[in-house]
């Protein structure tokens, strides 16, 4: 019987030497996603390096449909830039959901890109997941589909 209290007690023990981790705050990091998303239409008509240094990781990576991954910072430049040929593009990016933890966060939610005349060019969803690089949270992945099907699309 001494054996079994022995165990029990044995078995709940807590290392108090190891104070837990601080709990992860995610109010700053929603607000820090919000407003990146304020800006987000820039990447189409920035060809600014420091820009994208700001906001994506070194190996950061972007999912777009029908096409092989986009890989790193200059790659992800050039294919949002597009030569400059994106100068008219806007996007809305309403906040949706944001959860996660200090090693990562997702973002998911819905995006439209307005045609002007009360419909879109392309509308549809995203995951966005961001992680800390060099003490700031930055993209990490991108991936989007269009709600509008092919044969329909502009």
């Amino acid at each position: 019987m001494a054996a079994c209290i022995a165990v029990l007690f044995s078995c709940n023990h807590v290392d108090h030497a190891h104070p837990t981790e601080a709990a992860f705050d995610i109010g700053p990091v929603k607000a820090h996603i919000a407003e990146m998303n304020k800006s987000y239409s820039k990447r189409f008509t920035t060809n600014d390096t420091a820009f994208y240094n700001e906001r994506y990781c070194k190996d950061a990576e972007v999912y777009s449909p029908a096409m092989p991954a986009v890989k790193g910072r200059d790659s992800i430049r050039a294919f949002f830039y597009s030569g400059g040929n994106n100068d008219e593009a806007v996007i809305e990016l309403p906040t949706g959901n944001i959860y996660g933890n200090a090693d990562l966060v997702v973002e998911d939610g819905t995006y439209n890109f307005p045609d002007g005349k009360g419909g879109s060019v392309d509308k549809g969803k995203f995951i966005a997941l961001w992680k800390q690089e060099d003490g700031k949270w930055k993209l990490y992945r991108e991936i989007w589909n269009s709600d509008i099907p092919p044969s329909l699309a502009k």
